[in-house]
């Protein structure tokens, strides 16, 4: 019997990032499971767990504890994302990752601590998600110390690897896009360029061979960075196949994983993408080594309707999220 292509090659995970707080974790995980996935994320809310600089609220700690292991009884692994938008004031108001010296303080300070506190039932790491969209949240309109920034993030993330790397998986979880000049001037085309080279090249080269390329700034060696990851993910939208073979190509020797948030104005519109995303991941994993694909959002929050999950608040299951299930 000839293979099903409509099914994603056997040993991709699927998977689905859950909300970490609240009385709805356990009710997501028990829906999780129902529904057939084999891996959530969860974030470790670093606001939350250290409201002040040294010190830890173990119930942050406790109730993700719980809950991986909770998931671990269902058949589920639990993926934690150690850094959120939302930062300690504290760390905030001294500078946080636009300041090299508080970053390189206090950041390695709290990957230690989630790392003791759950490592035991932690599946994998994603220490930060979206890195190009976090700098340009933070500096949007000074390329000076957007490049300070970015260096930053990069000594960030080798720190990070430091820690987490004697134990579970370390994931990234870049945030890739196809970059093209908004119009056929030469200013245009170079901007194109430098915003490419932040998304993809200053990652993909720099966990190749350990060296940091930003626009405008002198190519600098950092230790440790080379190989700095054991899986490379991308957080995409559109253009899967491309994305996969991309970082395939480019990156270091690794496996990918992917996580996907569906575009359309209607579930419709997004089941479709979804299903369309599949056939990527189908196409390219006959050629590379795809570990997993994780939705976001798993369900819809009320409190943000522009980013709907594929289930309802209710855990009804979408067109959306059939396709995703259905593969």
């Amino acid at each position: 019997m000839p293979p099903d292509d409509s099914k994603p090659p056997a040993g991709i995970a699927r998977g689905a990032v859950l909300a970490s707080t609240g009385s709805r974790l356990a009710d997501d995980l028990a829906f999780a499971a129902e529904l057939g996935l084999q891996q959530v994320r969860l974030d470790v809310p670093w606001a939350l767990a250290q409201p002040k600089p040294g010190g830890f609220d173990g119930d942050v700690f406790e109730q993700l504890h719980s809950a991986a292991a909770d998931a671990r009884g269902m058949g589920i692994a639990t993926w934690f994302r150690l850094l959120q938008p939302e930062v300690p004031k504290w760390f905030d108001n001294d500078g946080g990752f636009t300041d090299e010296r508080t970053a390189g303080h206090w950041w390695p300070r709290w990957v230690e601590l989630v790392a003791e506190r759950l490592g035991d039932v932690a599946a994998g790491w994603v220490p930060f998600e979206a890195p190009y969209a976090m700098s340009m949240r933070l500096v949007p309109d000074d390329p000076r110390r957007h490049g300070e920034l970015m260096h930053t993030l990069v000594v960030a993330w080798r720190d990070a690897w430091r820690v987490l790397r004697i134990g579970p998986p370390v994931a990234t979880s870049l945030d890739v896009a196809v970059e093209r000049p908004t119009d056929p001037s030469p200013d245009a085309a170079r901007e194109a360029h430098r915003r490419d080279q932040l998304r993809w090249g200053l990652w993909l080269d720099g966990l190749r061979d350990g060296i940091v390329r930003i626009p405008g700034r002198a190519d600098r060696q950092v230790p440790d960075l080379a190989g700095a990851c054991s899986v490379v993910g991308l957080a995409a939208r559109d253009g899967v196949e491309a994305a996969l073979h991309r970082a395939a190509e480019q990156g270091p020797e690794r496996p990918l994983a992917l996580t996907y948030r569906p575009l359309g104005d209607t579930d419709a519109l997004r089941a479709r993408a979804v299903t369309a995303m599949w056939r990527d991941v189908r196409e390219a994993a006959s050629e590379v080594e795809v570990l997993s694909v994780t939705v976001t959002p798993f369900t819809d929050d009320p409190e943000h309707p522009d980013r709907p999950g594929i289930a309802t608040a209710t855990r009804v299951v979408k067109d959306s999220g059939q396709a995703f299930v259905d593969g």
